[in-house]
Order: C-alpha cells, then structure tokens, then sequence
C-alpha cells in the first residue's frame, strides 16, 4: 500500500491548527481575568480576577491620599482619613471586565486597554468641603498675583519683562479637578498641567507688547541741554522715561502732571529771585538777606510749552531756560548780584555804590520810620527806572523831588531837599515813609552814576 506524502499546505493546516487551539485557551484563561495591558486609572490589571482588582482597590481606598502638585514646587497632601475614603468601585470595576472580549486578548499585545476617571471611591462630601477650603493655595499670603508681560526701562532703553504667572487657581475647576482625583483613587494631580491656573493676557511673545515697547523707545529721542552760569543740566530720556505711563497694557502716555511737576521743581531750585541770599558788606560782615524782587525767574509756561514739543517731535537743543526775568550774573561775585551795586545800610544811614568791587561813592542816608508800613525793607531788588523831576503822593504827604530812583515798589532812593541833616538815628522816629532821603548833591551824583537794572541791596 503505498502511504500519500504531506505536503507544505498539510504542515500549515496542522500549524493553523495548533495555533488556534493555543489561542482559544488563552481565551478560556482570561475568560475570568483581565486582559494583557489591561489599566484602571493607571493600576496595571492584567491577569488579575475582578474579586483581585477589587481588593487592589479597597486597600488603595484605606491607605489613600492625593497629592496636589502645584506652582512654584509646592505639594499639598488630602488623606483617606481627612476625606473619609471609602471603596465603591466593584461594580464599575465587574463592568469593565464584562465588557471585555476574552478573545481579544491579542490586543494586549499591542498596547492592551485603558481606563481613565473611573469612579472607584466614595468619600464625605461635607468633610471634603471642608479639606478643600482649607488648601493652602487659596490662602492670600501664598497667592502670587499674576502680572502681564511690560516694557521697563532698563540702561537707557525699553526691554520687555517677562510676564509673572502667578499662582491664582480657578476655583471651581481646581475643585472638580480635585474631586475627580479622589473619586477615581488618583495618587496625583498637577493643578498646572491640568489647566487650573488663570494666565497671564499678555507674555512678553505678545505683539502687542512688542509693538509697545518700540513705541516706547521711538519716544525717547528729544533732550534738552540748559546751560547758564557754572550750570549745566539735562533733560533727556533718563528723566522723562519716568512720565511714561503705560495705559490699558497695550498703549502708553505722557504724564503731564509730573511732566509740570519737574518743569516747578527745576525752576524752584534754579530761580534765585525772592531767595535768601548771603551776601558781604563794604565792611566784610556776612548777612542773609530774605527776598526782594531782583533775581532770575524762569517762565514755566514757556518750558512746559518748549518740554511737550521735545517729547512730541524728538528735538534736541541747547540752551539758556526761558527767562521771565534775569539778573545781573548767575554764579557770579555776591551770586547772582554781581560786581556792581548799591548797598544801603540802614543801621548805619549810609548809602553806598560799589561798581567792579570797590566802593565809588557814599553817604549819610534817613530811611523809614521803624513803624509798621513805614519802615523801609530788607531785599535785594534793582533800580526800575531813573525819573528826573517827580512828586511822591501818599497818605498825609505830597514831596517833589528832583532825582528819582524807585527799586521796590513805590520805595526808592530820592533827594530830600527838606531835611537839614542826615544820618545817625534820625531814621528810628523821624524817618521818612520808607524811601531812602539822601541830600540833593549826594542824590544827584548817585542819579548819574547808576543806570536801570543796577542792583540794590537793603540791610539792617
């Protein structure tokens, strides 16, 4: 008899054969178990019984706790204890493994199955309320306050600061976060990759921000230079920079308040009119002298006028301040005096004129009565005008003079043709109503030698 040869199809069939054989007991195993890669919420499951999962589970839910990662490194802890934690999750646990076709078991192989947010636990709705409330990242002193991406000036430009995330949660979804975590036995959660923390409007990628900030350095062109006396002083970008106020996050303005601001305090420190003054006499005493209307006076209209044009088109100049009125010198000889002047001494009655520091001309004076309005002032003020031939009008008199010099208002220096003598204290009950009464020929003299303008210093 002859016997028939197998062939490579008989070998396959027979291969196929045991194959599925092997197949289908492993498909009777897992009938009661889970599948290969088999995961609920994250805890590997493979080849484990429903009633083995479930004491995974239950001892997972005595022993639990969620750790709650949060910005800036910090972890807060929520205990089983804490939270009364409790399992309840056989019947999710018995559903997934009814859905699961033994005969897929293959799948295993390639990655195998996987289950996410699965209710596994129970727990005290009051007693987490409670937990939650008292997580230290809602606390005040642990908030850090988010700040958006801005322009600061930093070595003479504007660069973008980087934005300040912050630590502001959202509440309501920190909580469902939270909740889901423990329902579903989770070890961790991580807040800031969960999306729980509000964001900045504006990072420093932002056009926005971007376009900002090269506004803000095209604004930092203009400057002025002031120079006057030993005085040098400059207004450029390291100083206005501080008038820049951003606006709305995305927009910028001058702040004209401290731009006037710095325009007062410039002309304040560098006007000199209405100043105390320390000045030497023509016998080298030192006084101080309060007041008076001589000196430099800046127009602060014209600066703020002549500021606000600088910022707008970007100019750049030098030059002396708008002066509304103007001394002799600035940082000269006796300040802003300079090296010619008249002085009178009144506690000595006597008038001197010092022209290039050295005395040409004196004599005996009698200045106001040393009664209240009468009495003649301390100032430093200047001649406004000379006037040959006036009548000074008053209360109780009518005086015509020859040589008239006012310096202060309606006192001046005047020929008293009516006085038959001068100096000494004439002036303490019989002065005049506060100009200074000088003989005629010394009036005279004086009146030719001096010219408007010329300073006056009054002392006592």
């Amino acid at each position: 008899m002859e016997h028939k040869k197998f062939t490579w199809k008989h070998y396959t069939l027979i291969a196929v054969g045991i194959v599925f054989v092997i197949y289908c007991c492993i498909a009777v195993y897992f009938s009661k178990k889970f599948t290969y890669g088999t995961k609920i919420n994250g805890v590997d499951v493979s080849n484990k019984t429903v009633d083995e999962v479930t004491d995974i589970f239950k001892k997972k839910a005595d022993g639990y706790s969620l750790t709650v990662k949060e910005r800036k490194g910090r972890e807060e802890v929520l205990k089983s204890s804490v939270l009364k934690v409790s399992f309840d999750g056989e019947d999710q646990i018995r559903k997934i493994k009814d859905g699961q076709s033994s005969f897929l078991w293959i799948k295993g192989v390639f990655g195998g199955e996987k289950y996410k947010d699965i209710d596994m636990f129970a727990y005290d709705k009051a007693a987490f309320q409670k937990a939650f409330g008292k997580l230290d990242c809602f606390k005040k002193k642990n908030i850090i306050k988010i700040q958006n991406a801005k322009p600061v000036y930093k070595d003479g430009s504007y660069q973008i600061q980087k934005e300040e995330i912050g630590t502001v949660l959202k509440k309501e979804k920190t909580e469902k976060l939270i909740e889901s975590a423990v329902e579903g036995g989770v070890a961790a959660v991580d807040l800031d990759k969960e999306g729980a923390y509000d964001a900045p409007k504006y990072t420093s990628k932002s056009k926005e921000i971007i376009s900002l900030k090269d506004r803000m350095n095209d604004s930092l062109k203009g400057s002025i230079t002031y120079k006057f006396g030993k005085q040098t002083v400059v207004l450029d970008k390291d100083v206005y920079h501080k008038w820049f106020k951003i606006k709305n996050d995305t927009d910028f303005t001058v702040d004209m308040k401290k731009m006037e601001n710095w325009v007062m305090k410039f002309a304040y420190k560098y006007n000199t009119m209405g100043t105390m003054r320390t000045v030497k006499t023509h016998d080298g005493r030192t006084k101080k002298i309060f007041g008076g209307p001589y000196g430099w006076r800046m127009s602060r209209e014209k600066e703020e006028a002549a500021v606000k044009k600088m910022l707008k088109e970007g100019t750049t100049e030098t030059r002396e301040p708008y002066w509304r009125q103007k001394a002799k010198v600035y940082d000269g000889y006796q300040g802003d005096i300079g090296d010619t002047y008249i002085e009178v001494d009144m506690g000595q009655q006597e008038v001197f004129y010092i022209k290039k520091k050295k005395i040409v001309f004196s004599s005996s004076v009698v200045t106001g009565k040393m009664e209240a309005g009468r009495k003649t002032p301390e100032c430093v003020a200047f001649v406004l005008y000379k006037q040959r031939n006036a009548t000074l009008s008053g209360q109780g008199y009518n005086s015509p003079v020859s040589y008239w010099m006012p310096f202060n208002g309606n006192v001046g220096l005047h020929d008293a043709s009516w006085r038959s003598s001068f100096g000494g204290s004439e002036y303490i009950s019989g002065g005049s109503h506060g100009c200074v009464n000088m003989p005629p020929y010394a009036a005279a003299s004086l009146y030719n030698m001096i010219d408007a303008g010329t300073p006056v210093i009054c002392y006592y």
